[in-house]
């Protein structure tokens, strides 16, 4: 006959088994129910696991995955996912796909702000999303472009030659630097700088248009009149040069 005693310790220690294969569960089920898209249900599963063992960072970096998807399927309260986030940054600031998940919903917040004309705000969060990936420029792109619609434009140039030593595939970032430096009579840096969207034609052509009427700009202003009416000649409708309006 087993002992009080002994009885006692055997239940506790099926208590602290049965507890740790409930923690095991929830994750288990977790996952099982995110292979089934059941989000709601996998949510509630990996938030009882987080809850148990907060420090589980693959785990929580699948559920902020999952939050994130979420989200982008039904909309809603960004917040629970940039908190999340900050989490898995603060945990782990040198993990390569945390700061690039977390420095690209800093930016979409920040676009959102602008749209809605909240500028303060989305300049707070554009310069978070450089603090955290300050690796790739397009925080720094979209920095300039704030600037631009607040007409603070040598913060917007500054913001926007910071970006461009990252070299983003963004053909916006490099028109827009481009006519900056044409504006500035930069005119070698200009045109290197807008055939850079030239290069970029296969991420999207709906600049090159533009982009060649500031190159034939810039290769007038260089005297090199061949190179710039080569350009003009395939310049939107509204570019006006004079100098290449020749009968």
């Amino acid at each position: 006959m087993i002992g009080r005693g002994v009885a006692a310790v055997i239940a506790l220690a099926v208590i602290a088994i049965a507890g740790c294969a409930d923690a095991r569960t929830d994750l288990t089920r977790a996952k099982e129910a995110a292979d089934y898209n059941d989000r709601a249900r996998a949510l509630g599963f990996y938030q009882l696991h987080l809850d148990a063992n907060p420090d589980d960072f693959d785990a929580r970096l699948e559920y902020t995955l999952l939050l994130g998807e979420t989200w982008a399927f039904q909309g809603g309260d960004a917040a629970p996912i940039l908190e999340s986030l900050e989490i898995l940054f603060m945990e782990q600031p040198d993990n390569i796909r945390v700061r690039e998940l977390y420095a690209m919903m800093l930016i979409r917040q920040g676009k959102a702000a602008v749209d809605a004309r909240r500028f303060g705000e989305a300049e707070e969060l554009f310069l978070g999303a450089a603090d955290v990936h300050p690796d790739v420029g397009t925080a720094s792109y979209q920095l300039g472009v704030l600037y631009a619609i607040q007409e603070r434009p040598e913060e917007a140039f500054a913001a926007w030659v910071a970006a461009a030593l990252k070299r983003p595939q963004i053909p916006d970032l490099y028109f827009r630097l481009g006519r900056e430096y044409l504006a500035r009579g930069q005119l070698d840096r200009a045109v290197n700088t807008l055939l850079l969207v030239d290069e970029l034609r296969g991420t999207s052509t709906y600049l090159i248009p533009e982009t060649n009427c500031a190159l034939a700009e810039a290769y007038v202003a260089r005297g090199d009149v061949d190179r710039a009416r080569t350009r003009y000649d395939s310049a939107d409708a509204q570019c006006e040069i004079a100098a290449l309006e020749i009968a």
